[in-house]
């Protein structure tokens, strides 16, 4: 009787450790933008998160955790009580330029990097107006439709098939996009599908070839009798 009493509570420790070991060891893979310490301080935020069941109970019942700067994960645990974490993160929309330096943001306004080379064009908007821009932070005093303004033009600009130098914003969001020699102002976000619509005709009529300058169509849309006006450099 009494070994069998030794038995059970050799298992009960052991079942005791099992439920409340903390995680051993951590890999995250996956980042892009080298967002692996943030992402594993978030992921492990409390005492309950850092323990290796309750991160394994969460998997099991699909209430993990939503991660700032990651679109989904997954996690794989091994018996010595390691851990590792694959991740795909959102997709970087635009930038902003902030006391010299250049923060990449999602969709969500999360800062998800700084000063990192990227391969495709990415809006900039300038961060004069801005009241605070920290990695790995939301943006400070930034307008609520800044994602929504940016994603519709980078979109209407791909379905139109209009492959451009640079986008930008100013501090009052009026976008300007780059066309080789030409600068498009194309203005507030009001009318943009006009705007670009107006863009196509142009360009498909060859009447900017060999330009240099600024066409204006930040009035195009409105009902003014003149859509656009460019101005010779």
């Amino acid at each position: 009787m009494t070994g069998i009493l030794a038995i059970v509570g050799v298992l009960a420790i052991a079942v005791t450790v099992f439920f409340t070991a903390y995680v051993a060891d951590c890999q995250i893979t996956g980042s892009q933008y080298g967002q692996e310490e943030e992402i594993e301080n978030e992921l492990f935020s409390t005492p309950m998160d850092q323990r290796f069941f309750y991160q394994f109970f969460r998997k099991l019942t699909h209430s993990q955790k939503q991660l700032n700067g990651v679109a989904s994960y997954r996690m794989e645990f091994s018996p010595d009580l390691s851990v590792k974490v694959i991740v795909t993160e959102n997709p970087i929309i635009g930038a902003v330029s902030w006391e010299h330096n250049r923060y990449y943001f999602d969709r969500y306004g999360y800062v998800m990097a700084k000063n990192i080379d990227i391969s495709s064009t990415v809006p900039v908007v300038d961060g004069s107006n801005f009241t605070n821009v920290s990695l790995y932070e939301q943006l400070g005093g930034v307008k609520s439709s800044l994602a929504e303004d940016i994603l519709q033009l980078t979109q209407l600009l791909d379905d139109n098939e209009i492959a451009v130098d640079s986008i930008s914003y100013d501090e009052k969001m009026q976008a300007v996009i780059a066309l080789g020699d030409v600068k498009v102002s194309l203005g507030s976000r009001d009318n943009m599908t006009d705007k670009i619509a107006e863009l196509c005709a142009i360009l498909d009529s060859g009447e900017l070839s060999g330009l240099k300058g600024t066409l204006h169509l930040e009035n195009c849309g409105d009902g003014s009798t003149s859509s656009y006006i460019f101005d010779r450099e």
